[in-house]
C-alpha cells in the first residue's frame, strides 16, 4: 500500500508539490508573518522546479487581467524616480510587488479542481479556526491589562486577522447554504461559525467589523436580489435590517450615554470636601469619564498621602506612556463618579488600585472585559478630547482623523501625478508647520485611508488606474465565483477607508492571493457546483 502511494506521488511529484506550497500558504496566513513570507518564496521556487514554462508563458500571455495586475508596481517605480528618501521609498516599492507576484504565478497556473479547491479552502479555514482558538483562549485566560491586551494576543496583526475571520465565516455560511452535509455537521459549522463570530468581536478591531458589516451587507443584499422563494427573501431582508439597525442603534446610545453630563455651577457647585479641605475646580477643562468631569472635586491634599500609603507606585510615578500616573488615578476615579478627595478614595476597592496600577484609566475597561462597549467608549472618548484639545497624539482613532485632515493639502498642491515615493513624511512635516497642527513627525508620513495614501503619492491619475485595474479586473472575471469574488472585493474597498490595506505586508498578500485565486485557479463555477442540498440549501443558485 505505502509503495503504491510513494509511487503515486512519485508519479505526480510537480502537482503534488504544487499543491502543497499552496496548501502550506495558506496555513500561513492567519499564522505567522515569518512563515508567509517563506511560503511565498517556495511558492515561485516551485513554480520554478516544476517547470512547463512553455505552458505557463502561454496561459499568462493571454491573461490581459494578469498583466494588468502585474503593472501595478509599475507605478511604483516611475514614483521612485521622484523620491527624496530612497530607503523609504524602496520598502514602498518591495511592498507593491506582491500585486507582481501573485498575479504572474496564479495567472500562469493551472486551474484546480472542484475536490481541491475544497480541501485548500478547507484547510484554510481551519488554520484560520486554530489561530482564533489560541487568540480567545489567551484572552479569555490571560491577567494583563484587558485596556491593551485584545489587540495583542494574535499570531499575525490583528486587523487582518479579523478580516480573515470575516472571510471565513462566510466561506462557512455559503458551505452550510450551498452543499450538502448531515445534520451533525450542520451543527458543528454553526458553532463554528458562531465561536468564530465571537473571536471577531473579542479582537475588538473597528476595521474588522467594519469589514465583517460590509462583506455580510453586501453578501445578504445578493442573496435576497437572486433568491426566488418568499420565505428565504424574507429571511434575508429581516437578517439585513437587523444588521443595518442594530450596530447603528447601539452606537448612537452609546454616544447619548457619553454626553449625559452631570453639570455644575461655579455658584452651586461644593467648594469643600468633608474634611473641610478646599477642592479644586476647572470649568474650562471639558474632559469627562461616563459623563463626569474630570477636573472637577480634585482635593490632592487629601488624595496623596491615601494613595501613596496604600499603593507600591507612588502619586508621581510615571506611566509607560510618560504621563504620570496621578493622571490615571484622577480618571479612574472620575469614571467611577467619586470625589478626589479621602472620602471618594475610601470607596475604592484593592481591586481598584490594582486596576489603576495597571494603568486602567476606566474602570468599564476591567469590568466589561468581554464587552464592545468598552472600545466605542474608548473611541468616543478620544474624538471628544480631539475636538476640546486639537490633539491627535497617542491617540489611534483621533490621529488617522489629523492625518486624513493633513492630507488634502498635500494632494491639492499636487493633485495629478502626487509627491512619488518615500516623500511622506517630509510633506506631512511641512503641512504640519503650515497648518500649526499638533500631531507630532511621521515617520513614514502614510494615513490610514488606503485611497488618501494613493493620492498622495500618485495623484488623481495613478489613484484611478490602480483602483481602476483592480474594478476592471472584478469586472471581466465578473462571472468565475461571483458572489464570494464581489463580497470579498466590495468589503476590502470599503475598509481601505479606514486602513491602507494594499500597503501593509499582510492585507495586500491577503487580497492578492485570494482575488487571483477565485478569478485563476478555482474552477470558475466552484461555488455552484458544491453538492446540492435540500430546502434553503439551494439558495445562490443564480449568483453565477
Amino acid at each position: 500500500m505505502l509503495k503504491i502511494l510513494f509511487q503515486s506521488l512519485l508519479k505526480n511529484w510537480k502537482e503534488n508539490l504544487y499543491l502543497l506550497s499552496l496548501a502550506t500558504f495558506l496555513v500561513a496566513l492567519p499564522t505567522s508573518v515569518a512563515f508567509i513570507a517563506g511560503t511565498t518564496i517556495a511558492l515561485l521556487v516551485v513554480w520554478i522546479i516544476t517547470g512547463n514554462f512553455k505552458e505557463k508563458w502561454n496561459r499568462l500571455i493571454h491573461n490581459k487581467n494578469a498583466l494588468l495586475l502585474m503593472s501595478i508596481p509599475l507605478l511604483y517605480v516611475i514614483g521612485l524616480f521622484f523620491t527624496q528618501n530612497l530607503h523609504l521609498g524602496l520598502r514602498e516599492l518591495n511592498k507593491s510587488l506582491h500585486w507582481f507576484i501573485f498575479a504572474f504565478i496564479l495567472g500562469s497556473s493551472a486551474p484546480l479542481s472542484q475536490k481541491t479547491t475544497f480541501r485548500l479552502l478547507s484547510l484554510y479555514i481551519a488554520a484560520v479556526i486554530l489561530a482564533a482558538i489560541a487568540s480567545f483562549v489567551t484572552i479569555v485566560l490571560s491577567d494583563i491589562n484587558p485596556f491593551v491586551s485584545f489587540r495583542s494576543f494574535t499570531w499575525i496583526d490583528h486587523i487582518p486577522f479579523s478580516y480573515q475571520i470575516s472571510f471565513s465565516i462566510w466561506l462557512l455560511i455559503y458551505f452550510l447554504l450551498k452543499k450538502s452535509f448531515t445534520n451533525i455537521r450542520k451543527i458543528l459549522l454553526v458553532i463554528l461559525i458562531a465561536f468564530l463570530i465571537t473571536t471577531l468581536l473579542l479582537l475588538k478591531s473597528f476595521n474588522g467589523y467594519i469589514y465583517f458589516g460590509a462583506m455580510t451587507i453586501t453578501a445578504l443584499i445578493m442573496l435576497l436580489v437572486n433568491v426566488k422563494e418568499r420565505k428565504h427573501k424574507l429571511i434575508f431582508s429581516i437578517c439585513l435590517f437587523f444588521i443595518l439597525s442594530l450596530p447603528t442603534y447601539y452606537i448612537y446610545q452609546c454616544f447619548q450615554k457619553f454626553y449625559d453630563i452631570n453639570e455644575y455651577s461655579t455658584d452651586s457647585i461644593e467648594n469643600h470636601t468633608l474634611q473641610g479641605n478646599l477642592y479644586h475646580h476647572d470649568f474650562k477643562d471639558k474632559t469627562k469619564e461616563n459623563g463626569n468631569y474630570v477636573s472637577l472635586f480634585i482635593c490632592e491634599e487629601e488624595l496623596i498621602p491615601l494613595w501613596n500609603t496604600h499603593s507600591v507606585k507612588p502619586y508621581d510615578y510615571k506611566t509607560s506612556g510618560g504621563y504620570p500616573l496621578s493622571c490615571v488615578i484622577i480618571r479612574y476615579m472620575t469614571s467611577k463618579g467619586l470625589t478626589k478627595d479621602a472620602q471618594g478614595f475610601a470607596q475604592l476597592s484593592q481591586k481598584d488600585i490594582e486596576n489603576i496600577e495597571s494603568e486602567i484609566p476606566n474602570y468599564i475597561f476591567a469590568d466589561n472585559r468581554f464587552s464592545v462597549y468598552p472600545r466605542i467608549y474608548e473611541t468616543i472618548w478620544e474624538l471628544d478630547l480631539y475636538l476640546i484639545t486639537s490633539n491627535p497624539n497617542n491617540k489611534s482613532f483621533s490621529q488617522r482623523i489629523e492625518q486624513a485632515r493633513l492630507a488634502f493639502p498635500i494632494i491639492n498642491k499636487h493633485p495629478w501625478l502626487g509627491i512619488g515615493l518615500g516623500n511622506n513624511a517630509n510633506a506631512f512635516d511641512k503641512v504640519i508647520l503650515e497648518t500649526g497642527s499638533q500631531l507630532i513627525h511621521q515617520e513614514t508620513g502614510t494615513t490610514h485611508n488606503q485611497y488618501l495614501n494613493y493620492l498622495i503619492r500618485f495623484g488623481i491619475l495613478g489613484f484611478l488606474y490602480i483602483i481602476g485595474v483592480v474594478i476592471w479586473v472584478f469586472c471581466r472575471n465578473r462571472k468565475s465565483n461571483l458572489f464570494i469574488i464581489t463580497i470579498f472585493l466590495i468589503s476590502m474597498l470599503v475598509a481601505n477607508f479606514g486602513e491602507a490595506n494594499f500597503e501593509t505586508f499582510i492585507g495586500l498578500i491577503f487580497f492578492n492571493f485570494f482575488l487571483c485565486f477565485f478569478m485563476w485557479i478555482a474552477p470558475k463555477d466552484f461555488f455552484e457546483n458544491l453538492n446540492m442540498g435540500r430546502g434553503i440549501d439551494k439558495v445562490g443558485n443564480h449568483l453565477s
